[in-house]
């Protein structure tokens, strides 16, 4: 297949792909529940944060083109963080599970090894 042909095929499956739309405050998950999507910003913002002692803590404000979610489809563990959107009219891409596992299982063994072992690595250092 050439670049330009799996370019259009991937842009219409992303057409096909589930859209939320969400308005400020809206949760889209919350910490330790079990995932089954990744999401990708296409408009506003979105909020990665988790509840602490002394409440709300921000770890990260996400905008158009970021991906969120997708350690829960790699390590097939629960939500290390919540996200909820913090714009008015904020507007998701839904990656379902099966959609990332297609994608993953296209990955050479090496590359698929280098993502958990770095999502691993990740969740190690979110416990200390």
């Amino acid at each position: 297949m050439s670049e330009e042909s799996e370019r259009r095929h991937s842009l219409s499956r992303i057409n096909e792909a589930k859209r939320l739309q969400l308005k400020d405050g809206q949760h889209i998950f919350r910490e330790h529940e079990s995932g089954d999507a990744a999401y990708v910003v296409l408009e506003g913002q979105v909020a990665i944060y988790k509840i602490g002692e002394k409440g709300e803590q921000i770890l990260a404000t996400l905008g158009k083109g970021a991906m969120f979610g997708e350690m829960a489809l790699i390590d097939n563990q629960v939500r290390m963080a919540s996200a909820k959107a913090i714009t008015n009219d904020t507007l998701i891409l839904v990656v379902t599970r099966d959609n990332f596992i297609k994608r993953m299982s296209a990955l050479d063994p090496f590359t698929r090894g280098l993502i958990k072992i770095l999502a691993e690595n990740i969740r190690t250092v979110q416990k200390d």
